[in-house]
């Protein structure tokens, strides 16, 4: 699935959207960190606070311990794979990859 790269939060508004955020100081002593935000190309919900199935709604990942990337087409690959639900006792609900060229991909 191909998402859309969104430049702030309120526009997370469909499936496969995500916003890059970058936080911290370059030079501080945790470094510069970054943030993920996204609805899953599973997403349901009318909103991305509703959450009609377990892959529905926002989520998030962080820099470390995932790498993200930006890209020279304006998108964004993150780094390792991206495991929602893994430690919840009905398992994963999604696992995949952001790659290159806004593509949402499944392991």
């Amino acid at each position: 699935m191909i998402g859309r790269r969104v430049d702030t939060f309120d526009d997370l508004e469909r499936a496969g959207d995500y916003l890059y955020v970058r936080e911290g100081e370059p030079d501080s002593v945790e470094g510069e960190t970054a943030s993920l935000w996204f609805l899953l190309p599973t997403h349901e919900g009318a909103t991305k606070f509703d959450r009609p199935t377990r892959g529905s709604g926002v989520h998030r990942i962080m820099e470390p311990p995932w790498t993200l990337r930006e890209c020279a087409d304006g998108s964004v690959e993150a780094r390792a794979s991206i495991a929602c639900g893994r430690h919840d006792p009905e398992g994963e609900y999604w696992h995949g990859y952001l790659d290159e060229g806004h593509q949402w991909r499944t392991c």
